[in-house]
């Protein structure tokens, strides 16, 4: 796998909230009178007779070389919300968000993959997608040839997959391109035990050339692995941030 160039990064949240407009089923239709508020996911609001989720709110904080951090907290808590934001998939509100540095995110991937996609066409898709001249499509593919062990079954319809055959697919094309900073959610898992062995030493190899690492899990042993730094999330907005063990201690109560 080529080596991404190093360079000097950094992200910066000041302020940053996410309203998310709430549309009815099948229809483009603004809710206006919801039959319930949930605090799971971010905060329901009204304005101006429409509803929103509050899914980040006024959420201010900076990472900058060499810093990895962790972000905790229960499902809904706007863990993979934050991610996004980073990665500019979602654009914020209000406030701003700074980043200086090439994204990589382990999540999301696979844009525009169709099931009758044979393996190799899936690759030479990302490729063009993705690639951003590091790494030539013939070296791509025997990379993740050899990554994913998948073999002959790269010539063949992505329907004709197991789960796990296209985790190990999915997880190579992740990791298969060096960034300045590293996005992860929920976890590097993909396959049996010795696959993620693999996984990892391929992450590591990533952070080794990433400036910086922001990951998202449950999995304390995971974030124990890779971080220092943590910030808790709740219904959207940082309710505490500072030492890892401090904070999952934080979270524990």
């Amino acid at each position: 796998m080529a080596v991404g160039r190093r360079m000097k990064c950094s992200v910066e949240f000041n302020d940053a909230s996410l309203n998310i407009p709430i549309f009815a089923p099948n229809s483009q239709r603004l809710i206006k009178r919801p039959n319930f508020l949930s605090q799971v996911g971010g905060n329901l609001h009204r304005s101006n007779g429409k509803v929103y989720v509050q899914a980040l709110r006024s959420v201010s904080f900076n990472i900058k070389n060499g810093e990895h951090l962790a972000l905790i907290g229960h499902n809904g808590a706007g863990k993979s919300t934050l991610l996004k934001a980073i990665a500019g998939i979602y654009p914020i509100t209000s406030g701003e968000v700074l980043t200086e540095g090439s994204v990589g995110c382990l999540f999301d991937v696979g844009t525009g993959i169709t099931p009758e996609m044979t393996g190799f066409e899936c690759i030479r898709l990302q490729h063009l997608i993705y690639g951003d001249g590091s790494i030539e499509l013939p070296e791509l593919i025997e990379d993740i040839k050899q990554f994913s062990e998948l073999g002959e079954y790269l010539g063949m319809p992505i329907r004709t997959y197991s789960e796990g055959m296209k985790a190990r697919l999915m997880a190579g094309l992740a990791t298969a391109w060096k960034r300045d900073i590293l996005l992860i959610d929920e976890g590097i898992g993909a396959g049996d035990a010795a696959f993620q062995s693999k996984m990892n030493q391929r992450v590591s190899s990533l952070l080794e050339g990433a400036g910086l690492l922001v990951i998202a899990s449950h999995d304390t042993g995971l974030l124990r692995q890779y971080c220092k730094k943590a910030i808790v999330l709740s219904s959207g907005a940082i309710v505490m941030s500072g030492d890892l063990e401090e904070a999952l201690e934080y979270y524990s109560k």
